[in-house]
């Protein structure tokens, strides 16, 4: 018996929870977060009014997601342990270590539902230009209340505080194992392995959704929020693939409100940045020029104050 829609919302309003008790929603409305492209980038977002959220799997870094990952599977370890003398609770952790093993020729996320799009708190940031716009680039100021577009695309702050992280991963961990055995009842009895593997797919969209929102210390500095977004079955035809250096990988247009289906200039931009590069003033004059020509004369544009070694 797969998993019944109350069971599903269940993990949905558990997971949710513990989202915001880890303080991935703290920001005001009225902050500014910033998205540092470069000059395709740039262009492709202001011409078609949107933003290109990338399949979670297939982010900039190859290891986004593996960190969180990573922690999951040693709260699982740990509670295997803990559970020495439990038969039936050692049988399904030890499945559901299988099921998260990372095997390269089936990626076990790469058909995950969840986009991502990326962004800093950092304004006219050197690690941010150095990283993602070294040359001529941009950094497209949002608000995040216009960001917010509906239940299942929002915004979040990434996490990067170790002890939250493995609390939270401690919780998620036994929080598996407790779903499992309440659904392990009726006809699921007669097949165990059955339910667990319908059990964990189902459990694991949820927590993989969170994922990209736990990152090491040591990128700190970036101060990233994420723009996460679960696919609806209603936008299949819309996922786009694009060919990168090492992988095809899959994004998806989104517009902002969601709600507003006529095409014109309707993203929450507060402010634009140019970032350092040759010929700025030039660029400035253009960039104005291209915001009246959308629909938006009146957003500011500035010059990154910023001086980087160019190669």
């Amino acid at each position: 018996m797969p998993v019944t829609v109350e069971e599903n919302e269940k993990y949905r309003v558990f997971v949710n929870k513990r989202a915001i008790e880890i303080g991935v929603f703290d920001f005001k409305p009225e902050d500014i977060v910033w998205h540092y492209t470069d000059g395709p980038g740039f262009l492709g977002i202001i011409q078609s009014s949107s933003l290109h959220a990338t399949q979670v799997s297939s982010l900039n870094d190859s290891h986004e997601t593996k960190y969180a990952t990573d922690l999951f599977k040693t709260a699982i370890q740990k509670l295997i342990e803990e559970k020495a003398e439990d038969v039936t609770a050692r049988t399904f952790l030890h499945k559901v270590l299988e099921l998260i093993k990372e095997d390269p020729t089936t990626p076990t996320h790469g058909t995950s539902k969840f986009f991502g799009t990326c962004f800093s708190g950092e304004e006219d940031d050197p690690i941010q230009w150095d990283r993602y716009a070294k040359s001529n680039g941009y950094a497209i100021g949002f608000l995040p209340r216009g960001l917010w577009r509906e239940p299942n695309s929002q915004l979040y702050k990434v996490v990067y505080d170790r002890a939250l992280q493995e609390k939270v991963v401690k919780e998620f961990a036994e929080a598996t194992l407790t779903f499992y055995l309440e659904g392990l009842q009726g006809e699921r009895l007669q097949d165990p392995e059955k339910w667990a593997t319908e059990f964990f797919l189902a459990w694991d969209e949820w927590i993989y959704k969170l994922a990209p929102l736990a990152k090491d210390i040591k990128w700190k500095a970036e101060h990233e929020y994420r723009l996460v977004h679960e696919l609806k079955y209603s936008e299949f035809n819309l996922v786009q693939f694009k060919q990168r250096q090492t992988m095809l990988s899959r994004y998806l247009a989104l517009q902002t409100p969601a709600w507003v289906k006529r095409k014109t200039h309707f993203l929450p931009i507060a402010r634009i940045i140019i970032g350092p590069g040759t010929n700025t003033a030039f660029t400035r004059i253009s960039v104005l020029l291209l915001l009246e020509q959308m629909g938006s004369p009146t957003t500011p544009v500035d010059v990154s104050q910023v001086t980087l070694r160019m190669p």
